[in-house]
């Protein structure tokens, strides 16, 4: 088993494009018994293989917006175009067959098991059993579900993280060009919700498609989205713009009120872990020779290895003095192990780290196999930078201050050579 260690990337392949482009041509949405639209006349396009978010406050149209997409909410007036055919000339059911569709909670059928429920569309599309299945396994994989442990499962036997990303392996299960979601993430706990967050980036990097997602939390949208859609009450458009963009120039009072004092903080929501460059870390496997992993720790300067499943999947991180209590490496689950994907945010990096009361971080790729670690002393580093490069008017970021001016300090686990790691 070899170390982990940190290299500079390589050129990135040209991504597979899957999605369609999406356009609303001056589409509006009135209800009966209402003098005021509840979406005005709106032009969009969002481009294919796009994230784009929906932002904004209750009454603004969004959801509104994104079902008349799908056409479960009838437009009153426009077109809609996905590929550059207009959908609103569809048979309706024809199409939302075509279209991936994400609910929060998942909306699963509550009797059927998972591989039924992801299985809905294509057996209504006529696929054979094999197909199915094989489509199953896959997408099972892709969100991060062992498919022999959970593709028998009933929803009531898994918790909402697990259930939510059976949801959007359900919504893909036919190959879809175009997912729409929902609040997609708002009913799990915000460590979970993170994770899906991720797993939703790693999804879209590998697929491909073109995703549009409502939400209420801002901080989400400028996250997941490659562009953000601001709306004000009314589905007017305040803003349609890359997260930077809006983050660090508002185009409206409204939007310079609705992002508030997030804006100064930009660099946090915006500045991926991916932008960091990552420290080594041996790893080991359970059952390894713990003398063996010893050695390896110590020839690599390490005071500590991550134990890994046979995925690559951190499970632990001990100390070599842990390591060398027992012959072997055992099989321990640390489940306050605080890790985040590439995708994930510096402000999730440090939200980690906070959590387990660490001064560090392990890093994972797109399907959760550790590719090194990050320390505190990276990120506020990285953080220092944008903000002196930003002219910003602060003196001392540092640990305890880096969101509100609260001290949050852990006491962050230092090793006798400096290396910052765990407890």
């Amino acid at each position: 088993m070899t170390d982990v260690t940190s290299q500079p990337a390589a050129a990135a392949p040209q991504r597979n494009v899957t999605g369609e482009s999406i356009t609303l041509d001056g589409v509006v949405k009135r209800y009966k018994g209402q003098d005021t639209p509840a979406v005005h006349k709106l032009d969009l396009e969002i481009e294919a293989g796009q994230i784009v978010a929906f932002v904004g406050p209750s009454g603004c149209g969004k959801t509104t917006t994104l079902k008349m997409i799908n056409r479960l909410i009838e437009p009153t007036e426009g077109r809609i175009l996905i590929g550059g055919r207009d959908v609103t000339r569809e048979d309706p059911d024809k199409l939302r067959q075509s279209i991936g569709y994400v609910i929060q909670s998942g909306g699963l059928f509550p009797h059927w098991t998972v591989a039924k429920n992801i299985g809905a569309i294509p057996r209504v599309l006529g696929w054979d059993k094999k197909r199915i299945a094989e489509r199953t396994e896959y997408l099972l994989d892709l969100v991060g579900l062992d498919p022999k442990t959970f593709a028998d499962r009933l929803p009531k036997d898994m918790s909402g993280g697990q259930q939510q990303r059976v949801g959007v392996a359900r919504a893909l299960a036919a190959d879809p060009p175009v997912l729409l979601m929902d609040e997609p993430f708002g009913a799990v706990d915000p460590i979970t919700r993170v994770r899906l967050q991720d797993s939703l980036i790693a999804i879209q990097h590998e697929l491909g498609k073109t995703i549009v997602i409502v939400t209420h939390d801002f901080e989400e949208a400028t996250k997941l989205g490659d562009k953000v859609l601001i709306l004000s009450e009314g589905g007017h458009v305040e803003q349609y713009a890359k997260p930077e963009e809006i983050l660090t120039a508002p185009a409206t009072p409204f939007v310079e009120e609705f992002v508030g004092s997030g804006a100064k903080l930009a660099y946090l929501t915006v500045s991926r872990v991916r932008d960091v460059e990552v420290d080594p870390v041996t790893t080991a496997r359970i059952g390894e020779s713990s003398k063996t992993v010893i050695g390896r720790a110590k020839a690599a300067k390490h005071t500590w290895v991550v134990v890994v499943d046979d995925a690559g999947r951190p499970r632990s991180w001990p100390s070599l003095g842990e390591v060398a209590s027992k012959p072997e490496v055992s099989d321990y689950l640390d489940r306050r192990l605080p890790v985040v994907a590439q995708s994930s945010t510096l402000n999730d990096a440090l939200d980690a780290m906070l959590a387990a009361s660490q001064g560090a971080t392990l890093v994972t790729d797109g399907r959760g196999a550790v590719v090194g670690s990050l320390s505190i002393g990276s990120v506020t580093e990285v953080i220092q930078t944008k903000l002196a490069e930003g002219h910003a008017a602060v003196e001392d970021l540092s640990y305890e201050t880096y969101v509100d001016g609260t001290d949050h300090t852990p006491t962050p686990v230092v090793a006798a050579d400096d290396e910052v790691g765990p407890a």
